[in-house]
């Protein structure tokens, strides 16, 4: 950290031109608006480059690099990638220019003495690095891109610090804020430093002086408090939803740009024609499947999947049969994939790197994964994947299992209950709200909901308390009003026109 802060005051004092390359999704975006806003505002020399995920594919590119020099850029900074850019970074070493690689994921592992490999870049910011003591290893990009403007900002000592005073804390509080988004956006576990940072970060939202990200919490119908949840179902998808079907600079505007309102509308449209498109793909790609049976690692592929969306199927995918999912694209000779692994034990990443000879290039993390593979390649792939799906996942392993956490009756339901619940939050990977167990409840009015009907509906109890079972929707037809059935389900509240009414989130259900 130490020689990258000295390296980046050193071109700001210089008069050098700056490039961030940050990534399309709302980690390396968020990441990206840190940096430039950082830099800019101690009178850096900045630009930003975002891959698009069709024409660039992930990270730091030959493209940008080129174009780097072409411009007489003499530093790149790399946020939220780069850690497995060799090839860009040596090139960018031959034509003059440093990389500064800030990034989160996991280095390349050698295959012979077992230990990391690293670029040659200038230097390398990353808490996964194996000489790095930093006891939180964890943190998303954007949250390494906080650190290091945090720094940046703080020390500053030129005639800038008095005028730099005046918005500084507006700028860190923003950065605090993008840093928790990132957090929940990325899937990092909320322990420890990521659980402190979405904690202060989400108290902060509904006040950044931010007009781009004010209208996206708008659009997303949040108002005067926002959680996790929020930013998981809302927040996130309109901002990762250019990077996924179009630029990822029309995220990046609307929260660096002063007119960012404008984009943050057309992030809204986006996100609806994401959403549509997912829907489509993942009836095509169920039907593809065909028999899951004894499968331990789910995989298929299309010739016109978008690229943006193959994730978030594989996501779906993987959560409905509680195993690793990888969905591919065809483009040009090479298939594009995205996996997703729910299952504790196994590490989707690690899984890529034992079958490396057969790609071009991967990278990713333990419960997700990208990947570049040639199409003479898939039959091989294919074979060795599975045969390393059985060796590794055990029968019981994909049988999915609900734990709840106690067992309530109808009189325990109340608002002094989800008060207390309220105070583990903020919830998320590795801190999931508590699971309760009602039996024996009471079926009432039950119907489907959603523009698509995926969503049940019910009025349940003496009370008549509503719960809503979101993606199970199809189990309407096989339900019976003054029934009864065991429910699983999350505490929580709907306030519409001022009223506050309890509500249960179903998460599973057993007629009796």
């Amino acid at each position: 950290m130490e020689k990258t802060v000295e390296r980046i005051r050193e071109a700001i004092t210089g008069g050098e031109r700056i490039l961030v390359v940050g990534d399309y999704d709302a980690d390396g975006i968020c990441a990206s608006v840190i940096l430039y806003k950082t830099i800019a505002s101690l009178g850096g020399e900045v630009s930003v480059r975002l891959p698009h995920r069709e024409k660039h594919g992930y990270g730091l590119n030959r493209e940008f690099i080129e174009e780097a020099k072409e411009l007489g850029v003499k530093l790149i900074i790399t946020v939220d990638n780069g850690i497995t850019a060799f090839a860009e970074i040596d090139l960018a070493n031959n034509l003059g220019i440093d990389v500064i690689i800030t990034d989160h994921h996991l280095p390349v592992m050698e295959k012979h003495n077992k230990g990391m490999c690293l670029p040659n870049a200038f230097a390398i910011v990353n808490p996964r690095r194996e000489d790095c003591s930093y006891p939180q290893k964890n943190l998303c990009g954007a949250t390494i891109a906080y650190k290091l403007a945090t720094i940046l900002l703080e020390q500053e000592s030129s005639e800038l610090a008095n005028e730099l005073e005046n918005k500084k804390q507006d700028l860190l509080d923003e950065f605090l804020a993008l840093s928790a988004i990132a957090t929940i956006a990325d899937v990092c576990e909320l322990k420890g430093e990521n659980r402190k940072i979405v904690q202060e970060g989400l108290k902060l939202l509904p006040k950044i002086k931010n007009l781009g990200l004010q209208k996206i919490l708008a659009n997303a119908g949040v108002k005067e408090t926002v959680s996790s949840e929020d930013v998981g179902f809302r927040i996130s998808p309109r901002i990762n939803a250019s990077g996924r079907i179009d630029s990822p600079l029309c995220a990046f505007q609307a929260l660096a740009n002063v007119k960012g309102e404008q984009y943050a509308d057309k992030l809204e449209k986006l996100n609806v024609a994401r959403q549509s498109l997912t829907r489509e793909n993942f009836t095509e790609i169920e039907m593809h499947l065909g028999e899951i049976g004894e499968q331990k690692i789910l995989l298929a592929s299309g010739a016109n999947l978008h690229l943006g969306i193959i994730g978030l199927i594989a996501g779906r995918l993987a959560e409905k049969w509680n195993r690793p999912a990888i969905i591919m694209s065809e483009v040009g000779e090479n298939f594009v994939g995205s996996c997703r692994s729910p299952l504790e034990k196994f590490n989707i990443t690690e899984a890529l790197q034992k079958l490396s000879d057969l790609l071009e290039k991967f990278g990713g993390h333990k419960a997700a994964a990208g990947f570049t593979l040639p199409q003479k390649n898939r039959e091989e792939f294919e074979r060795r994947l599975q045969e390393f799906g059985n060796a590794r996942i055990k029968d019981e392993e994909i049988v999915p299992a609900l734990k709840f956490d106690f067992e309530v009756n109808e009189e325990d339901l109340s608002f002094d209950l989800l008060k207390k619940i309220e105070t583990l939050q903020p919830f998320g990977m590795g801190n999931p709200p508590p699971l309760l167990l009602w039996k024996n409840v009471n079926l009432g009015e039950i119907r489907k909901v959603g523009a698509d009907e995926r969503h049940l509906r019910m009025k349940v109890g003496k009370q008549n308390f509503v719960a809503i079972a979101f993606g199970l929707g199809e189990l309407a037809n096989k339900l019976e009003k003054d029934k009864q059935a065991d429910l699983v389900f999350e505490l929580s509240e709907n306030v519409w026109n001022g009223r506050r009414d309890l509500q249960l989130r179903v998460v599973d259900l057993k007629l009796n």
